[in-house]
């Protein structure tokens, strides 16, 4: 059996990026710890820059067996109707959108989809749900989901619903996640279901009942390193890719 092609979509740098490697230039990027988690799946994966040519979206996902969202800087708040309140935290919508079109396109030809961090608030928002655009100033009696000093991340657990696909990939009702996010789910997309969320009440799962495997969690098992939680969620996530 030939080995799936998956699609990550990448982050970017601007020129005015404060941080040292963008060196003045305009930087599209994705950052290791993607490409050693689906690596070790037994697939293939390229990465998805930005383009304003969103026709484009159409015949990248005719061409790949499954999309996988990846985090990033912040989901531009105009495609869930609001402004944005907090001029501090970087939006990026060109990649919102661009997104929005490949997360459609997928949906219309089932292809499977993994979002994670801000991949799951994308698929969220690409489905007409919105956000909280600053947990901390909006849900100011929730747990510091943020990691203020990686590479020590924080953590928490996580309360998932029985018989949902979630609950199914990582056969288990609770486990033990790291998070590092200041937004979070605030309305859950029509389309979608959450199955997952933080003792705060933060979602952290989502998927969809109309899909074979369509999928999102806020935390980062690309960062959990050989956690089974972590590996059965890409494990399971390429499996469904090859029979798509």
């Amino acid at each position: 059996m030939k080995l799936p092609l998956i699609g990550l979509t990448m982050d970017h740098s601007p020129a005015g990026d404060v941080r040292s490697f963008a060196k003045g230039a305009d930087i599209y990027y994705l950052n290791d710890v993607y490409i050693r988690y689906v690596e070790k799946a037994g697939c293939l994966f390229l990465g998805l820059p930005t383009t304003e040519q969103r026709h484009l979206c159409r015949d990248y996902i005719h061409h790949l067996d499954g999309l996988l969202l990846t985090g990033g800087n912040d989901v531009f708040s105009g495609a869930y109707g609001e402004t944005n309140l907090f001029d501090h935290w970087q939006q990026d919508a060109p990649r919102t959108f661009f997104e929005i079109e490949l997360i459609k396109q997928a949906l219309e030809q089932n292809k499977p989809i993994l979002g994670i961090c801000r991949g799951f608030q994308m698929l969220n928002v690409a489905l007409g749900g919105s956000l909280y655009q600053d947990i901390a100033a909006q849900r100011p009696d929730s747990l510091q989901h943020r990691s203020l000093n990686k590479p020590a991340w924080n953590d928490h657990s996580v309360r998932i619903q029985q018989g949902s696909l979630l609950h199914r990939v990582l056969d288990r009702s609770e486990c033990r996640v790291n998070t590092s996010h200041h937004q979070a789910v605030k309305q859950t997309a029509p389309s979608l279901n959450a199955v997952a969320w933080a003792p705060d009440g933060v979602i952290e799962g989502l998927e969809s009942p109309d899909h074979p495997f369509v999928l999102g969690v806020q935390w980062h098992p690309e960062a959990m390193g050989d956690d089974p939680t972590a590996s059965a969620l890409i494990n399971q996530f390429v499996q469904a890719c090859k029979k798509s």
